[in-house]
């Protein structure tokens, strides 16, 4: 058992947050200071709240991840600077591989003008299974007749001079 661990961890500044399995008080978010979010019930303790520069929806988008039956006894995020738009990778990419903070925080859906929405006014697509309903629907819809194209008309070719 090493008690500095987690306290260790959530004071580095390069870490954002920690998340933990708490017996009490279930998912934990552990950040530096001492402050904690306790998943379950929003609950902030200590002077502010460590998934407040990741934005709203960061709480959701945590306790979803701490729902999930392999995540590990300890997840740790990588700090992310919002006034930078500076996410502190792991590794060397762009960005964060799965991570929370930054541009990939904020995913987007193109498609053609004849498939319906992604998502109604004021909603926002969370999650691989909101995606997949999504690319479900249009599937479906890409199979309707109204969408597929009719037949295309070739021109021919421009005679060459022999």
């Amino acid at each position: 058992m090493r008690p500095a661990l987690l306290p260790t961890l959530a004071e580095h500044q390069g870490i954002g947050f920690v998340l933990v399995e708490s017996e009490r008080h279930g998912p934990l978010v552990l950040g530096a200071g001492g402050c904690e979010h306790r998943l379950v019930t929003g609950e902030v303790v200590g002077p502010r709240d460590p998934l407040a520069p990741f934005g709203p929806g960061a709480a959701e988008a945590v306790l979803r991840t701490a729902r999930f039956s392999n995540v590990p006894d300890i997840m740790v995020n990588s700090a992310y600077d919002p006034a930078t738009g500076a996410v502190h990778a792991f590794e060397e990419q762009i960005g964060s591989h799965g991570g929370l903070g930054g541009e990939q925080s904020h995913a987007f859906l193109l498609s053609p003008l004849e498939l319906s929405p992604p998502v109604g006014p004021g909603e926002e697509l969370v999650g691989a299974e909101a995606v997949h309903r999504v690319l479900s629907r249009w599937l479906a819809e890409s199979a309707e007749p109204r969408l597929l194209p009719g037949p295309r008309q070739l021109e021919p070719l421009p005679a060459t001079p022999a």
